[in-house]
Formats: structure tokens, sequence, C-alpha cells
């Protein structure tokens, strides 16, 4: 595919030849680093070949990859602009080497000839800008750039709008013969024709038993990728998809969904067995969405094909029925819902689960019996069900937002504190929730003393620029922002915290018992205080809290206050100290030695460009880039990015 109007924003040039003007950073800019850098490799690589000018004072060329691709470049309104014959949808790395060549014969004083408008590579432009008019496809991405695709394919869609009249125009006798020779040629079609035929003629069971086979011999091997070489061996279901499609449009779809409970329980234990990237799971899912597509006409009751659609979900452990939703979003009469939530029930209180890893099927199959009572209008059958399991299988949770639903809040802040004593210890994912639940019922009474105490409970046992904002939010709404602010900051610097109905504290109890004491802490918090302090926009306090932190502190290099967000915060005030930091971490980037720091480490030097520019220090810019490369000018791609940083002309470090 070609790119049209792929433009730069490269800046304004006076020159005759606006292409011996650009830099590296104008390259970068205008395609992307790793753009530049492929494109690098195919100019060194002499992949660029007849390069010539256009009469309108462009570039033109054949790029050799998997197949030749024909280049143009040129200049609009001071801007760059691609179009090449390849399937990436941007500007590429043949436009790129294009660029690069150019300026390579340009350094040398070497003549290009002029083509005329008539050049075959012109052509080739002009006719795949013309097909992408006509029908537009997805381009694909970098990586497909040399797939082995002709580089001028013609359009799917278009060839298959010309089929109906191609085959309009040939006899019966003709295209008997042509199907006979499609089935000779291609086996996948013999099979297509041999299935359409059992239908025909009623042999449904030859077909089903094909099918059965099929899945029994796709799923005995495991699937695998690995995608670092590209290699893998992934189950092809294409065709019981396809015999899946034809049973069920000639109404055959109580074999489809029985087929489909074996292909459950087969492609299960395949998916278990896989090591790929999800591609085995999404081969069976697909065939899955047509087995819920033939629930509804099949011709089990309403309830049958519920519990069957229960029954599915309840044994799917990797996501593989995600077809049922359409089955769901349809609407199913209370009187089959009242059926399954019959069935549920049985089954639930026939389980006898002995281990507590059984507890997440029991909990699964008691929301499905949830829905069907709610379905079923009976509500008043939920509560007593969610008392029964809630000791059982710790689903303490779940019954106290069915009191909530029902209004019935005292009983919820009860199970609330039943919950949380049950759970702190071998749960605590679900106390915390309680917690939440708690604390959202006291905001619904607008009792916002009691929040604000929850609030402050959650952040002397966390503390962070998160639990900080979170209790200054509910201490506002309470009046008492002030003297709390002052308790929480004494707190991160000190390591105090507290005591609850002591004065100057306003907040009363907070109403929830901690079963586990909070983890140490080793005041001053530095980390919590910078973020506090850049979030609140202080740029002293981030830099009296930075100068006094503890090297290698506990989340200092994955927090979002890393010291990048630290620079950014102090450079208004104290642009040095900013541009010490980023210079900091470039040079920790650059002694990783690796190309993808060496870009990290760009990132960084060009805040300290900006600075330097905006203080007119350019001098000080310029030898400290000289300095970085003298001391890494081994570090070949280093000094490449270095010299983009420089904005030298490109075409001045060409050899």
């Amino acid at each position: 595919m070609g790119k049209r109007d792929s433009k730069s924003r490269t800046q304004t040039r006076s020159n005759a030849d606006p292409f011996k003007d650009l830099t590296w950073d104008d390259l970068q800019e205008w395609a992307g680093a790793t753009i530049v850098s492929r494109g690098q490799s195919y100019q060194r690589s002499r992949q660029v070949q007849e390069l010539a000018r256009t009469s309108r004072g462009g570039l033109i060329a054949w790029v050799q990859g998997t197949h030749r691709y024909a280049t143009k470049i040129e200049t609009k309104y001071k801007e760059l602009i691609s179009a090449c014959t390849c399937p990436f949808g941007g500007v590429c790395k043949h436009a790129v080497a294009v660029v690069l060549d150019y300026l390579e014969h340009a350094k040398h004083n070497r003549a290009l000839l002029t083509v005329t408008e008539q050049d075959h590579r012109l052509q080739l432009l002009q006719n795949t800008a013309d097909e992408e008019e006509r029908d537009e496809e997805d381009d694909g991405d970098e990586a497909d750039d040399d797939v082995d695709h002709p580089p001028l394919r013609r359009s799917r869609k278009a060839a298959a709008d010309t089929l109906p009249d191609f085959l309009e125009q040939h006899t019966k006798a003709q295209l008997i013969a042509l199907l006979q020779d499609l089935a000779q040629r291609y086996p996948d079609a013999l099979q297509f024709l041999q299935d359409r035929h059992n239908l025909s003629v009623g042999a449904v069971p030859k077909l089903v038993k094909a099918v059965r086979a099929e899945i029994a011999a796709l799923s005995e091997e495991p699937g695998w990728s690995n995608h670092w070489n590209d290699e893998g061996s992934i189950p092809n279901y294409s065709r019981v998809r396809d015999r899946l499609k034809a049973l069920l449009a000639e109404g055959h779809a109580d074999a489809v969904v029985d087929l489909g409970a074996e292909l459950l329980e087969a492609g299960t234990r395949q998916v278990e067995m896989s090591h790929d990237e999800g591609e085995t799971g999404e081969e069976i899912a697909s065939c899955l969405d047509i087995v819920f597509q033939a629930l509804p006409p099949s011709s089990r009751s309403p309830a049958e094909q519920m519990r069957w659609a229960v029954e599915a979900d309840l044994s799917d452990a990797y996501e593989l029925c995600r077809g049922a939703k359409t089955f769901w979003d349809r609407k199913h009469p209370a009187a089959a819902w009242n059926v399954l939530a019959e069935q549920l029930a049985l089954r639930l209180a026939q389980d006898q689960p002995t281990k507590s890893q059984d507890t997440f099927q029991r909990d699964c199959l008691s929301n499905w019996l949830i829905l069907a009572l709610e379905r079923a209008g009976r509500r008043e059958d939920i509560i007593p069900l969610c008392l029964q399991e809630a000791e059982r299988t710790g689903s303490y949770l779940r019954l106290v937002e069915q009191f909530k639903k029902a209004k019935r809040w005292e009983e919820a802040e009860q199970w609330i504190h039943k919950g949380i004593a049950a759970t702190e210890k071998h749960w605590p994912g679900i106390a915390d929730q309680l917690r939440t639940a708690f604390r959202e019922i006291r905001e619904r009474a607008q009792d916002w003393l009691r929040v604000a105490a929850l609030r402050a409970d959650d952040f002397f046992r966390e503390p962070s620029l998160q639990t900080f904002q979170a209790l200054q939010k509910a201490a506002q709404r309470a009046g008492t922002w002030p003297a709390v602010r002052a308790a929480a900051m004494h707190y991160l610097e000190t390591g105090a915290a507290p005591q609850p109905s002591t004065p100057p504290w306003p907040l009363p109890e907070s109403g929830l018992k901690n079963a586990t004491e909070p983890p140490p802490v080793h005041p001053p918090l530095t980390d919590t205080l910078i973020a506090i302090a850049i979030a609140e926009k202080r740029p002293d306090e981030v830099l009296r809290w930075y100068d006094q932190r503890k090297p290698r502190s506990r989340g200092w290099d994955y927090g979002w206050f890393a010291e990048d967000n630290i620079a950014e915060a102090v450079v208004e005030t104290y642009p040095d100290r900013a541009v010490a930091i980023w210079k900091q971490l470039a040079e920790k980037q650059i002694a990783q030695t690796k190309p993808k720091a060496y870009e990290e480490a760009a990132r960084y030097l060009r805040k300290v460009h900006r600075i330097l520019k905006q203080l007119e220090k350019e001098q000080d810019w310029q030898r400290y880039l000289a300095t970085l490369r003298k001391a890494n000018e081994r570090k070949r791609r280093l000094v490449q990015i270095l010299d983009t940083l420089a904005g030298h002309r490109i075409i001045e470090g060409l050899r």
C-alpha cells in the first residue's frame, strides 16, 4: 500500500534545496526514531537503487526489500511528503533511506538524472493511489513491511464484487468443470463440497462423526508459540468452525450444541496444556460462538438452554465461552428462570466441598442461583441464601451488597464487622472491600466525621499521596482539614500517629477495628512527602525532601513521583537543579550501554537543552554534548543520538 500526504512538522527552510538542511532531529520528528534507524540500515546496505530527481524537485528511487518498492519524496509548503508502494501505512523506512541516500550524493556532489512524468515508478505510485481511493483497507504495520505480497495487490473486495458477473458468464457444465478442478487442486474445497453433499442427502450423522473426530484429533496436542523467533504450532479449528456453521444453517442446531459440549471439554484440556499467547483459546472460542448461536433454535426448552449455558460457564476456566453473552442478552421468560433456580438450588444442596479451593466454584454456582431467583421474581429468597453461604465460603461482601439493596443498613453494618473479623488475616482483600462498603454507608448517611476517620485509618496504615488526598477530601467536608493535615504531616515527618479522641486530633474512632498491626515506618517518609509537595506545587518542599530522601527508597524507581517528575516540578523556580537531575538521569541511562537506554537518555537530554536554551546557555549545552560524545565515542548508536541532539545537519556528518 502507498502513503499519501505523510507530512512532517519540520522547520521552515530558506535553502533552495530543503533536503540539504535536514537535521537528524528533523528526520526523527518526521518518521520516528525506530523508522529512521531502519532506514539508515537500508541506506548503508545500498538498498536504494536508481535514485533520481523528479520534475518537481522531489526524489524518486527503487528500494529493495523482500520486493522492490517505488518510493518518492517531495516537499510541500516546506514539509516532507512521502509515497511508497510498500504495505506500511505511514512514513516508512524506504522513504528515510531515499532521503539519506540523496544526502550522501549531495555531500559528494554526485549529479542525478531528472525523470519525466512517464517514469515507471511514478506510474506505479499513481496506480497505488488510485486503488486506495477506490477501496480503503487497513495498511498493516511496519512489522509487515516486507511481507510476501505483490507490491500492488488487487483489492480483495473489488475481486469479490466482480465474481458474480464472472460466474454468470458460464454454463452449468462449465461451472461443474470449474468446481471439479477446484476440488482437485484444493483439499479444503473438496472437503467443503463433500460436507455440503452430506447435508443435502441427509447424511448428518456422518458429518457429525467427522466433526467429532476432528475435534478429538485437533485437541490432542497443545498449542505453542514463541514470538521471539516467530515460531509456533497453533491448532487450526477453521474447518470445525465452517462445519458447525453449515450444520446450523441447515437446521441441525441440536447436533451443534452436542458437539459444543465435547468441544468445550476437549478444548479446556488443550488450553490448559498450551503455551501460547491465547491463540489456541481464540480458535476454540470462535467455534463455541456458533454453539451459543445454536442454543435458541435447538429443541431444548428455554430452561434447558439456560442450564446448558450455566454449566458451560461453570466449567469454563479460560474464557472460551465469550459467545454466551449473545445468548444471555436475549429475553428469557420468568418461568424458565424459576425452573433454573430450582435446578441450581438442588445442585447447590448436593454440593459438599471438602477443600477450601472448592469455595470459588460454589460461589460461582450460588451467583447464578441468585441471578435466577432475581429474574424469577423471588427476591425474598436471596438474602437467606446469602446468609447461608457467607460463613461457608467467606462471601460476606455479597451478603452486605444484598442488605444494601434491601436498605437494611443496620444488618449490613453488623455483617461488615463480622466479615472483617473473619477475613482480615486470610483474605485481606475481602476485608478491604468490606471497609469500603462501610465507608459508603457512612457517606450515604452524610456522617462526614466518621468518613474522615475511616480515611485517616487508611492513610496511617498506608501513607501515600492517594490516601492523603482521599483524607483531605473527607476532612474538608467534615470541616476538620487544618488540624487533620497538621497531624498527617507530623506523622510523615516523625512517625508519630495521633491518638483518636485526643486533642488536637478532631476525628472520632472510625468504628472499625484492625486485626493486624500496621507495618513499621521509618521517618521521614520522603517519597510521600515529595509526592504531596509536587501535588501542592511547593517546589521548596520538593527539594527539601528530595535532598533528604533515602537512597533507593522503596518504590522510588517505580512511583509516578520519580526524579523526572521532581525536575519538572521545580524547573520553573530552580532550573539549575532540574537540569542537574535530568543530566544525572541521562548519564545513568547511558551507563547501561543499551540502545533503548540511549533513547531514554535522549528524552532527558532534550529537556536539558530546552532549559539551557531558555537560560541563553547554548554554549554550555554544546560543551556538555561534546563531553558526553568524547566519553562515549565507542558507542556508535549513542554518538548518532548525540549528533541528532546537537542540531547538526545530516549532510555534515556523512562520510
